[in-house]
């Protein structure tokens, strides 16, 4: 079974003036292959090396990175990984591509359901976020573990049940966390519950 390890925990915190501080989770996936999903942003670079390093890895031994969808807050730092084979998928309904960067090449490919990555490992489309977004679907020795990206924006939505959800399909900016809030409320997990389930 495959081992899972969240190397950087993600964050989404209003600062002042408008601005954002922002960094996607980044998860190890150890099986046949070294995985890595996601690639956090640029303040995490040393931090993301070091969670390597505490896991006997360096970037060098990274087999495959899966970017989970196409923001700078999730791949900022692919350019470290220059010996994994690189996968992401396009907007829409289009397939993915992989990118190999010690061999200064990409390759189209098909990134649907079930499509095994590594032992015990394979995609998941989850558009939502984003059009592209796509999930990993692990199995571990304590069952199945789904590592997504921005798929909840905070810890109290994981209850589906009384909790309002940012929407599927939304990729909305805000100009104020107050505005973010307003969406929110308007919003409720029923909608998406619903949409989970007709999948």
């Amino acid at each position: 079974m495959a081992e899972i390890k969240v190397l950087i925990e993600g964050i989404h915190k209003f600062l002042d003036e408008g601005k954002l501080r922002i960094c996607s989770t980044v998860t190890l996936i150890k099986s046949d292959k070294n995985i890595l999903v996601d690639t956090g942003s640029f303040l995490d670079k040393d931090k993301l090396i070091e969670g390597l390093k505490k896991e006997g890895l360096t970037v060098e031994e990274i087999d495959i990175v899966i970017l989970t969808h196409l923001h700078l807050d999730h791949l900022i730092n692919i350019y470290l990984f220059k010996n994994a084979k690189i996968f992401c998928k396009f907007n829409g309904k289009s397939s993915g591509q992989f990118h190999i960067p010690s061999e200064e090449c990409l390759k189209r490919t098909e990134i649907e359901d079930n499509i095994k990555i590594a032992k015990d490992v394979e995609f998941l489309l989850t558009p939502g976020h984003t059009p592209d977004s796509i999930s990993v679907v692990v199995n571990t020795n304590k069952g199945k573990v789904v590592i997504a990206g921005d798929a909840f924006p905070k810890e109290e939505f994981v209850d589906l049940e009384s909790q309002e959800f940012l929407g599927y399909g939304q990729d909305m900016e805000f100009d104020t966390e107050e505005e973010a809030q307003r969406f929110l409320n308007n919003l409720d997990s029923r909608e998406f519950k619903r949409w989970v389930e007709e999948k």
